[in-house]
């Protein structure tokens, strides 16, 4: 009996603590935000979240869905981020639901103007926000704009960006990705300004938000991944050219796969996919300057031929090894060049490499670090190896009768 007593006193004190799910959110009561953008609008900021539509994305026909548009969007303004994001159930029926972001899109008038930091630290205080999201500059137009476009193939725009990106990133070398961590890391570590990759609308804006622009076969207006923006401390003061693009992800061993191309010594061009890229960059301090090495090894194959060499030959194999390894000299130099003179700051990280050579030294240098770049001493050091020639060996061309 005493036993008995002892467990009903047992079960009375612990079934108080005992609260269930406190915190339950049902997901007919949410708005499932895959896609936020932010805009300047005079003294606040603007929100732009693109919300997935329940209906239109499940199974198309049980219930009538397919007629309209997978996402809809909601705008707010306020002086603060989370505040604009609050004011979005003025107009929402549901509470925005912040966790399954996927990508988040700056203006490039804010990114200009106000700097995107606030909102990035804002985003990685949030526990509900994962810091997974690719992060994208809206290139001569706003982030409401670029997330009013509607897309096909992927018809979530949101989904179509990030896949986009993530794709373009691994197999064509001017595009690369940033997550809300990384820029986060990228702005607060010395030695090193952050890079994003900018995304425009194309074609005609003013259909972008309509049914018809997935209606056809080509849509009248497109997303495009276009070039890198560069951002001095946490606001954006210009970009680079695709050419100055690719130097940039060489140098920072971002390039997995991309293809290029070599002009004969006569006429045509050879084309090459890179199967495989490794770029590593060390530093030392002699006599009081810093100077930085690059090496890379680049593993490629040959993808096309349009001129009349002979692929099967060691000499001609050697001679386009070396002109390969010239271009990406050339690539890696034009960018550290353009850098220099138009930017005057550190987005290849030369600044880190110095602090892990010699950190006493990158400490007295650190506030006057750009001026160092200006002149910094960089020496390249390039091999390329063709491992592949393809299913053929001399091309067909010189064969050709007319």
């Amino acid at each position: 009996m005493n036993k008995c007593l002892q467990l009903i006193l047992s079960f009375a004190v612990l079934l108080p603590l005992l609260t269930g799910c406190w915190d339950r959110q049902e997901l007919n009561e949410l708005g499932i935000m895959l896609g936020l953008g932010v805009d300047k609008d005079g003294d606040m900021i603007k929100v732009s979240a693109q919300v997935v539509v329940p209906n239109e994305v499940s199974s198309k026909s049980k219930s009538g869905g397919g007629k309209g548009t997978p996402v809809t969007q909601y705008q707010a303004s306020a002086p603060t981020l989370f505040e604009a994001i609050q004011k979005l159930t003025e107009s929402s029926p549901r509470r925005i639901f912040m966790a399954h972001i996927r990508v988040l899109v700056f203006g490039e008038e804010y990114a200009r103007k106000n700097g995107i930091y606030d909102v990035t630290e804002a985003l990685m205080r949030e526990p509900t926000v994962r810091p997974d999201y690719y992060v994208m500059v809206a290139r001569n137009t706003t982030a409401s704009k670029v997330l009013d476009v509607l897309t096909p193939l992927e018809n979530i725009p949101a989904e179509k960006m990030f896949n986009s990106l993530d794709v373009s990133s691994k197999i064509w070398s001017p595009t690369t990705t940033v997550t809300g961590d990384q820029l986060m890391e990228y702005i607060l570590s010395p030695g090193i300004q952050p890079v994003i990759t900018g995304i425009e609308v194309i074609g005609q804006p003013a259909k972008s938000g309509n049914q018809s622009n997935i209606a056809t076969i080509r849509s009248p207006a497109r997303l495009n991944s276009t070039g890198l923006s560069v951002f001095k401390g946490d606001k954006l003061i210009g970009w680079l050219t695709e050419d100055e693009s690719k130097g940039y992800n060489y140098i920072r061993n971002n390039v997995v796969s991309t293809i290029s191309h070599l002009p004969c010594r006569k006429e045509g061009y050879v084309t090459f996919k890179a199967l495989r890229t490794t770029t590593k960059r060390h530093a030392k301090v002699v006599a009081g300057h810093p100077v930085v090495n690059i090496k890379m090894k680049n593993v490629s194959s040959i993808g096309a031929v349009e001129c009349e060499i002979k692929i099967g030959s060691m000499k001609v194999l050697k001679e386009l090894e070396r002109d390969s390894e010239e271009r990406l000299v050339d690539l890696m130099q034009k960018s550290v060049k353009s850098v220099q003179r138009k930017f005057h700051v550190d987005i290849f990280g030369f600044g880190q490499e110095v602090y892990h050579a010699d950190p006493k030294f990158f400490k007295k240098v650190e506030k006057d670090w750009d001026s160092y770049l200006e002149n910094l001493d960089v020496h390249y050091d390039v091999n390329v190896q063709i491992k592949r020639v393809g299913t053929l060996d001399d091309s067909f061309k010189d064969q050709i009768r007319e």
